[in-house]
């Protein structure tokens, strides 16, 4: 775990055209409020997590999941994806599309994938941000 956590990485770039200003409290630059929202409180928790850490599915498929935590019981990453614009239909089926790609490679949503969702009129659900904390055990991927 802290070999792991030592890994340095090059995150998703932003676009020189971005001009989002989204800063958690480790001074990380992120995407989306939600996002934010969902770093300080694993901060807060005192929960190690990597943002858009890239995850190499194939030679060509290179996901960079919103975050990335580390199970030192099973020695394996677990992945956490928000979708936060589920109202827009091409970006729902888009995200159906990047869940069904992570199980084809192993990476079963409820097992090593977590997902949260949100979009017009669905908000970021805090209770159940904790439940799926408390259930992929994430207090023990700590700082």
């Amino acid at each position: 775990f802290e070999a792991w956590k030592k890994q340095s990485y090059e995150g998703l770039p932003f676009q020189e055209w971005d001009a989002t200003e989204i800063i958690t409290n480790l001074q990380e630059r992120f995407r989306s409020k939600s996002e934010k929202i969902l770093a300080d409180l694993f901060l807060s928790k005192g929960i190690f997590y990597k943002y858009e850490c890239p995850l190499y599915l194939s030679e060509t498929t290179v996901y960079y999941p919103d975050f990335t935590f580390f199970d030192p019981r099973r020695n394996q990453e677990i992945y956490w994806e928000h979708f936060g614009r589920m109202d827009l239909p091409s970006y729902a089926i888009n995200a159906v599309k990047k869940i069904r790609l992570y199980e084809e490679n192993g990476i079963i949503l409820g097992k090593r994938l977590i997902t949260t969702f949100e979009g017009n009129p669905l908000v970021l659900d805090m209770q159940r941000v904790q439940e799926l904390i408390d259930r992929f055990e994430l207090r023990l991927c700590a700082r």
